[in-house]
């Protein structure tokens, strides 16, 4: 979303709802707040999430919403109101590098995996969410970093990706190609020479980020969801993501729809279709309601970044 005083508007109105959203689906004896936590502590960032619960009997799930780059939490709204109805704590960050969350950079997993564990025992020292049973909706950028916290997190036991991708040299020739007009075979050679300059002279190792890998350490089950007609994204770019997978999993491509969070996003254009199968998803594959625990310690963030398999190209802003 470019920053115009337009679109400035645009989001205050759409953050306003979100947050009125919430309150009213949480109900008179939920919660509905918005709280700030300490992110990944080797590159460290004051990070700002919104969390909600339907109160009442614990234990039950929690359900976490990963926007893309260039996105922010209340685009969620309608999820994150149809998980409380079902039932589950809900948490929606602002990821790191995206007001107002801080965050010198947009990392596209490296550390924003680290700053999903954190947040996960935030909101259990704070509300008493439940850490070790996670179902992750993740979109675009978003989707990637749900993937790989997937790979290396077991608390994780249901994920749900919108408009993933496998390769992200590929997506950024995507990306420059849409931008400027000309055919990717063109610009291919010049936009991973930049990619690998970027990536060196940021300390990122971004050549290294493997979707691919991450899919294939993947245990739980995984529903990817793309518009057929995605642009930014196209369709293409998901299947050897989806073949990577090794556990459960369904890939379900939507007729006419385009990106995700978009105009006419799989979510909106097949709006009771996608309800239906995302609801049955997730209360098939983590039940809102479960049995405590038992007592074991929070795991620590995953290794350094540098040790690590991530994913994602840079994402221009809207998506």
């Amino acid at each position: 979303m470019p920053d115009t005083p337009e679109n400035r508007a645009r989001r205050a109105a759409t953050e306003v709802a979100f947050a009125s959203a919430l309150r009213v689906a949480a109900g008179p004896h939920g919660l509905a707040t918005t709280f700030e936590y300490d992110g990944d502590p080797e590159e460290p960032a004051h990070l700002v999430c919104h969390a909600a619960s339907p109160g009442g009997s614990r234990p039950r799930a929690t359900l976490v919403f990963l926007h893309g780059k260039g996105g922010f939490a209340a685009e969620w709204r309608r999820d994150a109101v149809r998980a409380l109805r079902l039932g589950y704590d809900v948490l929606v960050p602002e990821l790191r590098g995206h007001p107002p969350s801080g965050g010198a950079r947009i990392t596209y997993g490296l550390r924003e995996v680290n700053d999903l564990v954190l947040l996960a025992g935030e909101a259990a020292r704070r509300f008493g969410f439940d850490p070790s049973r996670l179902g992750l909706d993740g979109a675009s950028m978003g989707a990637l970093v749900a993937l790989r916290a997937a790979a290396v997190d077991p608390r994780v036991r249901a994920l749900w990706l919108r408009s993933p991708f496998a390769d992200l040299p590929a997506m950024a020739e995507q990306y420059v190609s849409l931008a400027t007009g000309l055919p990717r075979l063109l610009v291919s050679l010049p936009v991973r020479i930049a990619v690998a300059r970027a990536g060196r002279a940021a300390g990122l190792p971004l050549t290294d980020l493997d979707p691919l890998a991450a899919a294939r350490r993947v245990s739980c089950p995984v529903l990817v969801v793309h518009g057929e007609e995605d642009e930014l994204v196209p369709v293409g770019f998901a299947r050897p993501l989806f073949a990577a997978l090794s556990g459960e999993k369904e890939l379900w491509i939507v007729p006419r729809a385009g990106h995700e969070h978009h105009a006419d996003e799989p979510s909106g254009l097949r709006a009771a279709d996608y309800a239906r199968r995302w609801s049955g998803f997730f209360t098939r594959h983590l039940p809102a309601a479960g049995t405590a625990p038992a007592p074991v310690s929070s795991p620590s963030p995953p290794p350094s970044p540098r040790g690590t398999r991530a994913q994602r190209p840079r994402r221009p802003q809207g998506t």
